[in-house]
């Protein structure tokens, strides 16, 4: 029996980076009736004010993000704390180094209800995108309810657009991301079993701000190799999706969303059955292919992972993940 919009706490979007979560979630801020946060968990959120707000925008940058009207945290504006330059709730350590909860996300999920519950006081559904949020999906889902959504992307492909920034900033941040949520897993934990096997090197403890110790991070490295950073991509991907997926109402594959209008409106229909909201993705595209040449064997690599974590106790899907999902 399909739900109303009153029965839906929140609506959460859970993917990794570069891989269309940004044209979802603004598809939702679309609606009427609903207030959408980008990115809860992004380091930005550490130091936000009004005018950082305006600066960040889809135009600002090569995002590849489809156009929107308003800044990307536009709905964080009225939260602020001027003195502190922060949304009431947030922690830095929500970018990278919880990523792996190890205690059922509680500071999470207290910081995302008081989202969710000023979202409610307006009159209106939270509506949360994350990229970020894979490995915590299960323990928000116990903790808030709601519905969850988790998109799906070729994985070479995104890894492939992740690389493709590469060269644009002093690190390349959406692959060194993935290494660093290995460096800060749990030592004992599949995740941290792979990061030593990998002979990858812990996140340096300072700076104490994300984007000083990424750098800090990136100098360890004699050097920076495309198999290396498969390799840690891979591991997050596979660990991501397989925690992730018991806890969706509902997986996209990105790719299908773009390219086919019968599986277009079938998704747009079932989250309209289950949540009461009209969300339309009829001009969905295709990401852009990448067809960067790297001498990289991402079958070989792939399956090379998929094993190491098998033998470190990880649930995991099978070796070949399934690119298409249906709603």
């Amino acid at each position: 029996m399909p739900r109303s919009r009153a029965d839906i706490s929140a609506v959460h979007i859970h993917a990794g980076w570069r891989c269309a979560s940004t044209y979802v979630w603004s598809r939702f801020r679309a609606l009427p009736g609903t207030t959408c946060f980008y990115e809860p968990f992004a380091e930005r959120l550490a130091h936000l004010s009004a005018k950082r707000v305006a600066r960040d925008t889809a135009q600002g940058w090569q995002s590849r993000h489809p156009p929107l009207e308003r800044p990307y945290r536009d709905e964080y504006r009225p939260l602020l704390r001027p003195l502190l330059r922060r949304v009431r709730g947030y922690r830095e350590s929500f970018a990278l180094e919880r990523y792996f909860p190890t205690d059922g996300a509680r500071q999470e999920i207290a910081y995302l209800a008081r989202l969710a519950e000023y979202a409610a006081a307006r009159g209106s559904v939270a509506v949360f995108g994350f990229s970020r949020s894979l490995q915590r999906a299960a323990a928000l889902r116990a903790g808030l309810g709601g519905y969850h959504i988790v998109l799906r992307r070729s994985a070479s492909q995104q890894w492939l657009s992740c690389r493709s920034y590469r060269g644009a900033a002093e690190v390349p941040y959406f692959e060194l991301c993935h290494v660093a949520l290995l460096a800060q897993a749990p030592a004992h934990s599949p995740a941290g079993r792979l990061a030593e096997s990998l002979g990858l090197p812990r996140m340096p403890r300072w700076p104490r701000d994300v984007r000083g110790r990424l750098q800090a991070l990136y100098r360890t490295f004699p050097s920076w190799s495309d198999e290396q950073s498969y390799q840690a991509f891979i591991g997050v991907y596979l660990l991501g999706q397989a925690a992730a997926a018991p806890a969706a109402d509902v997986m996209i594959d990105v790719e299908r969303l773009g390219s086919s209008e019968e599986y277009r409106t079938a998704v747009s229909a079932r989250i309209r059955a289950e949540t009461g909201l009209p969300v339309d993705f009829s001009d969905a595209r295709t990401p852009r292919p990448e067809l960067t040449e790297v001498g990289v064997d991402f079958a070989a690599v792939q399956a090379d992972i998929h094993a190491r974590l098998a033998a470190f106790g990880a649930a995991l899907e099978p070796v070949a993940p399934r690119e298409s999902l249906g709603p």
